[in-house]
């Protein structure tokens, strides 16, 4: 927050002088304004595995809270990157979060409260705190990827001392419509329990879209000393979704209007379908004022499989009445278990403050990946 107060008599003189030239240097305005705000959505950054102030943080960064996500009505990742500057927000093949930051495409360069979430979907709101996008090569703190930055989303947590429930609930002129709820409840004066949930059914104004998905997620906040917290967060996921490829490119290198209309797929076969189970633990303690520890342990368990059926090739000039179609269906099957631990220190030199970090990182990812391509009886190839 910041205050600034206002002297009406300064006010009112340049408004005098502006208008005809006259001194109000007799003029005496006692009477004083307050002038509050928000310069930011928030002063803490959560990624770089300690809760860091912003002006600490060497990089450029955008941080989206989940006030700004309610109030602007956002309801993807895609709708918060078009929001925010130096990110580019791409079509991801109809069935997952895919950006380019600065420059760089990236699928993969997810985190979930710190913690790798790189398998390919599209990754819903209902249950963040704030999301905080960094911008330039990341890989001293994330590891491999992050050439161009990474996108963290910080989920919520209980709240001790707080009893509350809050319902959200939208609809699209197509016929789409979600809902979601968010829940808080206080158990003594140490515990806290918080549910989050969501659930939308997709419809929009391209032959056979449709779909559902649905979020669950439970959380516990633990107060276990006056220096340590635990909290504990489990979240199942379930997503299906109709893919649209969308439309041809024209000879001008812009969709093909005469083909506006058209979807290039089968409503029974393009599809994607997600089911996912992930678990969080993090533990914080602080042994003083200036040295504190965390851990945290997350295992994800994530199952996917998208059959894809698009337009591979279209010459508006040559063949204008002839689309080449091509297809693919993929299928992932993976575990991801991360932990990771880091000590903090604050000290000081004279003038000059530090932050030292010494941290572990163990990641084990188990994935078993399936491509299978068209073949199409007429061409005798996977192109039609």
């Amino acid at each position: 927050m910041f205050t600034q107060r206002i002297s009406l008599a300064a006010v009112a003189a340049g408004a005098s002088i502006l208008v005809s030239g006259n001194s109000l240097a007799n003029t005496e305005v006692d009477e004083e304004i307050t002038v509050e705000g928000e310069y930011l959505a928030s002063d803490k950054l959560n990624s770089v595995k300690s809760p860091t102030p912003i002006l600490d943080v060497p990089q450029s960064l955008t941080i989206v809270s989940a006030e700004q996500i309610a109030e602007q009505g956002f309801n993807s990742i895609g709708d918060i990157i078009n929001y925010s500057p130096g990110v580019i927000n791409t079509q991801g093949e109809g069935h997952r979060d895919a950006l380019v930051i600065r420059g760089i495409r990236t699928t993969a360069d997810f985190f979930i409260d710190g913690a790798r979430d790189d398998v390919q979907y599209y990754r819903p709101l209902y249950n963040l705190e704030q999301v905080e996008i960094l911008r330039g090569p990341n890989a001293l703190l994330f590891g491999r990827g992050g050439t161009g930055g990474i996108l963290n989303r910080v989920t919520k947590k209980g709240v001790v001392g707080e009893n509350f429930i809050a319902y959200q609930a939208g609809a699209t002129s197509f016929g789409g419509y979600n809902a979601q709820i968010d829940s808080n409840t206080t158990h003594g004066d140490r515990v806290a329990y918080r549910f989050n949930a969501m659930y939308e059914a997709l419809e929009g104004d391209r032959d056979f879209y449709d779909g559902e998905r649905i979020g669950v997620n439970p959380s516990f906040h633990v107060q276990l000393s006056e220096n340590s917290v635990l909290d504990l967060s489990y979240e199942y996921l379930n997503h299906e979704r109709f893919i649209d490829r969308g439309i041809p490119t024209g000879a001008d290198g812009r969709p093909a209007e005469q083909l506006k209309d058209i979807v290039f797929g089968d409503p029974k076969l393009n599809a994607s379908d997600l089911k996912a189970n992930l678990i969080r633990a993090g533990l914080q303690h602080n042994f003083t004022d200036n040295v504190k520890a965390n851990l945290s342990a997350f295992y994800g368990d994530y199952e996917k499989q998208y059959t894809n059926f698009y337009a591979s090739g279209y010459d508006e000039v040559l063949t204008p009445q002839q689309v080449t179609l091509d297809g693919y269906i993929d299928t992932t099957d993976r575990e991801n278990i991360i932990l990771s631990g880091n000590l903090i220190g604050e000290l000081e030199t004279g003038s000059i403050g530090h932050t030292l970090m010494l941290g572990f990182e163990y990641i084990d990812t188990s994935s078993d990946q399936n491509r299978y391509n068209a073949f199409w009886n007429t061409t005798q190839d996977d192109n039609e």
